[in-house]
């Protein structure tokens, strides 16, 4: 297990939003396991529709009320646990935990558990729902595999489909513009996977390039996990047939790869798109190191916050990359307006210490679609912004 040094191991019960220190076969030291194929970061973020638990007192007897919630992680015969919420339907946590991890079929296991007191918790303590999670499941892009032959292929699911669903297998877009269902890369049958499950399942759809999670890209998910009881059935929550659910953010740092990732902050001072209500509907795609990312959609703002992080891996640090955000607004009925650009070409090197954080003129697209030379303003007359944030984790520094 990997230590967050300065950090109090047993962090008090209440306190939210510190890094969790393993508590059980952990013998405190700082070192890196050598065989490991990399590291996962794991965001316990918040339960949703947590059931009702029971409750006992020496005077009433036994009742139904509201569960005391906390979560204990495992990965590695290792365990970590959260804090202990005070009575909550939807309890938060947001405490992150960092594992090293052997191969690819490790199963991270999360319990949701339920405490009769604050201050601690007990060995008769109850287990509200589990969720367990490959290892693989992070790092592989969703719905994608690779094939004896070397290529990659994507196969979809359709959302919620039964026992014995027959796969459906992608097809898209090679590198030659070809349309095939055999891929040299991996991340070009994700993008055939995400143009089948969103046509499919619509909004309903789980994507590998866009989505309402606050990360999205290589080697990340964030997204809510159902629980299951101990018999493997789902656990049904306070909310009467709608499942209990635990959100969570798992990042995984690949030994020898480094990370980019690009923050879409927020957007300032957009013109006026939708005639009847005077604002818009806005989003945001993208485009950087052969990866075309889309934001979420922001409705009814002309200073949309979006609050999403897209993340890649680097494979060349000096090699100087280009940027760009097109902005566009979101129509029901008609097509999409794009609405302007920002562009940017800088290394990962300088993306260090916050230097490239900030905000960035969009500028006017010009008839073929390319970036024009004439910045976006509002009916004020005032230059549209968007504001980016940068981070990047050379793997020199996390070793």
């Amino acid at each position: 297990a990997t230590f967050e040094q300065g950090l109090d191991p047993t962090p008090p019960m209440g306190k939210r939003g510190s890094v969790l220190s393993m508590i059980s076969g952990a013998t405190g030291s700082t070192a890196r396991n050598v065989n490991a194929i990399g590291r996962m970061e794991i965001t316990i973020l918040q339960a949703h529709n947590l059931p009702q638990v029971i409750w006992s007192s020496g005077k009433d007897g036994e009742f139904l009320g509201l569960p005391q919630a906390y979560c204990v992680f495992t990965l590695n015969k290792l365990t970590a646990q959260t804090v202990i919420n005070k009575r909550d339907w939807s309890p938060q946590w947001n405490h992150t935990v960092s594992i090293d991890v052997r191969d690819v079929w490790q199963v991270c296991s999360l319990r949701v558990m339920h405490s009769k007191t604050l201050s601690r918790t007990h060995k008769d303590d109850f287990t509200i729902g589990n969720v367990s999670l490959p290892a693989g499941q992070v790092i592989n892009w969703r719905g994608v595999s690779l094939g004896a032959d070397g290529f990659w292929r994507a196969f979809h699911r359709p959302h919620n489909a039964g026992a014995g669903t027959i796969y459906t297998v992608c097809k898209g877009k090679d590198k030659n513009g070809l349309e095939s269902d055999k891929f040299e890369t991996a991340e070009e049958a994700a993008s055939a996977y995400d143009d089948v499950a969103s046509k499919r399942d619509r909004e309903m759809a789980s994507l590998n390039f866009s989505g309402d999670g606050d990360f999205i890209g290589q080697h990340v998910k964030e997204e809510r996990f159902p629980l299951a009881g101990e018999d493997g059935v789902r656990v049904d929550g306070v909310q009467a047939g709608v499942a209990a659910m635990i959100r969570l953010r798992l990042k995984f740092f690949m030994k020898g790869v480094s990370y980019l990732e690009v923050t879409l902050e927020r957007a300032a001072s957009l013109p006026k798109m939708d005639a009847g209500l005077g604002s818009c509907d806005a989003y945001c795609i993208a485009i950087i190191g052969g990866y075309n990312f889309k934001s979420r959609l922001v409705r009814n703002s002309l200073d949309p916050r979006f609050k999403q992080t897209f993340r890649i891996n680097v494979r060349d640090e000096s090699e100087v990359m280009n940027l760009k955000v097109q902005i566009w607004d979101w129509d029901r009925f008609d097509d999409d307006d794009h609405m302007g650009d920002a562009v940017l070409r800088f290394s990962p090197r300088d993306c260090e210490n916050g230097a490239l954080d900030g905000a960035y003129p969009v500028m006017k697209p010009q008839p073929d679609g390319q970036v024009g030379d004439a910045p976006l303003k509002n009916s004020k007359g005032t230059a549209s912004q968007l504001h980016l944030k940068f981070a990047y984790f050379p793997w020199s520094k996390q070793e």
